[in-house]
């Protein structure tokens, strides 16, 4: 007995520094060599980091598809974004299987199936490396295939918006014995409601900016009249809360149903209808640019994917017994906990009302409240009962660790600015991936925190059960429960992975200009107030659509400028 508790002894450090390291701190390097432009080098460093068939692979495709989309190497991104989506719809199919499994042990350890958020910009960016293909197309049929490509994605993505919320798994399913004990530990911590957020306020519903993409790519093949069913879904969900919750440019929601009300004028049968909803929708100064936008003139479309989305961290809890009151106290650790953390758990698991704060935290730079430390505690009533008869009482001892995953506030990135034909436009904020994860982690707190709750004190009855059998003799059965304990929680970890190479903010302007050279700037303020400078020349057709993609990096970092896409008529 002494012996293996002496091996057990050995091995802690190494399991401390394992349950310490988060996703994101295995992809640091490939991110620094991202900033620098050393394509190649990132690539090598996920390879390195990530397996094309372990429980990362989902990540190993996505990281890897999107430094190639950065690398102006679209048909090697869709590829590889081609076997990510299939590997996500696998794992999806999979997932109510195997996500007890996954919860009693070690949620690192099970395959990460993506956000639903993440899985919907799967096709997003399949969609985008379409349209660059069709500029880099060497016939006019290889760029309609490439065109008709990006209308098919823009197809699925409006399928995946529509089945969004229809595929929810049940734990509960297929439980054998041990996971009747699981389940009935998570009707005890039920009674924790650590999440009080309303989801119908937090959720990730509807996306508007894959809609506005979907009309741009059916806009882009002559279909009018689907690009202005499209552009209305998206504008729709601007205007029905997708501009408040994410906190974007509320003109964004303007120039979707001014997208509507071209197509409406171009795609004819709606002479009488179109002037009524631009009445309805449209500030003065929109209506007044509707005559420029003439089929002889060229469009110019920018998109700038701004920043890196966040990286989902770890924090650490300590839940204890207070017999006397027959409850149980959840509080952070006094020691390794920064104030991100501390606000988290201020946010999520105070006993008030939290809209508000989940407001504040959401939009932290305009926020002035300071965290309270404080100790959460929980009566069980009734509960009590269950809790000692499961032995639960017994194995949390005088103190459990638990870990969740967490986000810090998002930092608000500056401005961008486009400069063209004598013109400063600012462009719009028209999407905030960073902002849907963040959210998406909110809503998903309260199972989280009953999840790791549920874990750890499952590990410990594992480890104090099988002490009991072990040994007769009294104290070698606590140190073998004690060891076994100490293993189960320092190797416990929360989810801390998630689709790092998202940009944080999407930005879009859509101007039209005359036929001609154009020069085109974009200035872009990143954190820290750097300046990051973009620069093109293109020369437009009359009736051409021109996409100009850009990416910009946190630290300055300017990727190189996705060429311009033209817009092919299809043959009537």
């Amino acid at each position: 007995m002494l012996t293996s508790c002496r091996r057990l002894i050995l091995i802690l450090p190494v399991v401390v520094m394992a349950g310490c390291a988060t996703y994101g701190a295995g992809m640091n390097g490939a991110i620094a060599d991202l900033q620098q432009g050393d394509y190649d080098g990132s690539a090598a460093k996920i390879q390195k980091e990530l397996s094309p068939t372990g429980s990362d692979r989902l990540l190993y495709f996505l990281e890897l598809g999107m430094v190639r989309q950065l690398q102006g190497d679209y048909a090697a991104s869709n590829e590889l974004l081609e076997q990510a989506e299939r590997i996500a719809d696998d794992l999806e199919t999979s997932r109510v299987r195997d996500e007890l499994a996954v919860l009693m042990t070690n949620p690192r350890m099970g395959a990460y199936a993506g956000a639903e958020f993440e899985r919907v910009f799967i096709n997003y960016y399949k969609a985008l490396n379409y349209l660059g293909l069709a500029e880099q197309a060497p016939t006019r049929n290889a760029r309609l295939d490439a065109l008709e490509g990006a209308r098919v994605e823009a197809r699925r993505v409006i399928i995946r918006l529509n089945d969004i919320n229809s595929r929810k798994g049940n734990y509960r399913e297929k439980k054998d014995k041990d996971e009747q004990t699981f389940s009935q530990l998570m009707d005890v911590f039920a009674k924790l409601m650590g999440n009080l957020v309303d989801a119908d306020d937090w959720q990730y519903r509807d996306d508007a900016m894959a809609h506005y993409l979907a009309g741009l790519s059916f806009e882009m093949n002559g279909e009018y009249d689907d690009a202005r069913i499209s552009y209305q879904k998206a504008a729709e969900a601007y205007e029905g809360g997708f501009v408040k919750q994410y906190f974007l440019d509320p003109q964004v929601t303007q120039q979707a149903w001014f997208d509507v009300i071209r197509m409406m004028r171009r795609a004819g049968g709606y002479e009488h209808d179109w002037p009524v909803l631009a009445e309805k929708k449209l500030d003065a100064g929109w209506r007044q640019q509707l005559d420029d936008w003439s089929p002889d003139k060229a469009q110019l479309v920018v998109l700038e994917d701004k920043g890196l989305a966040p990286q989902r961290r770890e924090m650490n809890l300590e839940l204890s017994v207070n017999p006397g009151l027959r409850s149980l106290q959840l509080r952070p650790y006094l020691i390794g906990n920064d104030r991100d953390e501390l606000r988290w758990f201020y946010v999520l698991y105070a006993d008030k009302n939290l809209y508000g704060l989940v407001t504040g935290y959401l939009n932290l730079t305009r926020s002035t409240y300071q965290p309270v430390f404080f100790t959460k505690t929980v009566p069980l009533g009734p509960l009590w009962y269950s809790a000692e008869q499961l032995g639960l009482i017994d194995a949390i001892g005088s103190s459990m660790r638990v870990t969740v995953p967490y986000y810090s506030p998002l930092t608000p990135l500056g401005p961008s600015t486009l400069k063209v034909a004598g013109q400063s436009l600012p462009l719009l904020e028209a999407s905030s991936p960073g902002m849907i994860a963040l959210q998406e982690q909110l809503v998903n707190a309260g199972h989280d925190i009953r999840a790791a709750l549920a874990r750890s004190a499952f590990k410990a009855l594992a480890a104090m059960k099988a002490g009991q059998a072990a040994t007769d003799d009294n104290s070698g059965a606590s140190l073998f429960a004690l060891a076994g304990k100490l293993v189960a929680q320092l190797t416990d970890a929360a989810e801390t992975r998630n689709w790092l190479l998202l940009p944080q903010d999407i930005r879009l302007r859509r101007v039209t200009l005359e036929p001609g050279e154009q020069t085109l700037e974009l200035d872009s303020t990143v954190k820290g107030g750097a300046l990051a400078s973009h620069r093109a020349t293109v020369n437009l057709q009359p009736g051409e659509i021109y996409l100009w993609r850009v990416r910009t990096l946190d630290k300055g970092g300017v990727i190189a400028d996705a060429a311009p896409v033209k817009k092919v008529m299809t043959t009537e």
